[in-house]
C-alpha cells in the first residue's frame, strides 16, 4: 500500500509539476486542480501501471490520493 500511495503521489506531482513533499494525500484532487482530462491519464495511467480496469470517474469517486491508494489496493488483491 505504501508503495502505491507513493506512486500515486509522484503520479500526480508530476501531471502538476510539483514536488510530490507538496502533495498530501488527505487534499482532494480537484484542490490542487486536477481537471477531468488529468483524471482521465491517470485512469489510464494506473490500469498500465497495476493491469485493471478501472472506471473513468475512479479519480471523483475516490476524491484524494489516501482514498484512491485503499480503493486500488483492494482491487490489486481481489483474486
Amino acid at each position: 500500500m505504501d508503495d502505491l500511495h507513493k506512486w500515486l503521489t509522484h503520479l500526480v506531482a508530476s501531471y502538476l509539476e510539483k514536488d510530490p513533499d507538496e502533495i498530501s494525500g488527505s487534499v482532494s484532487l480537484a484542490t490542487y486542480g486536477l481537471d477531468s482530462v488529468y483524471a482521465f491519464v491517470m485512469c489510464g495511467d494506473i490500469e498500465d501501471h497495476l493491469d485493471v480496469r478501472l472506471e473513468p470517474t475512479v479519480a471523483w469517486d475516490y476524491e484524494t490520493i489516501d482514498a484512491l491508494a485503499d480503493h486500488l489496493s483492494s482491487l490489486v488483491e481481489q483474486p
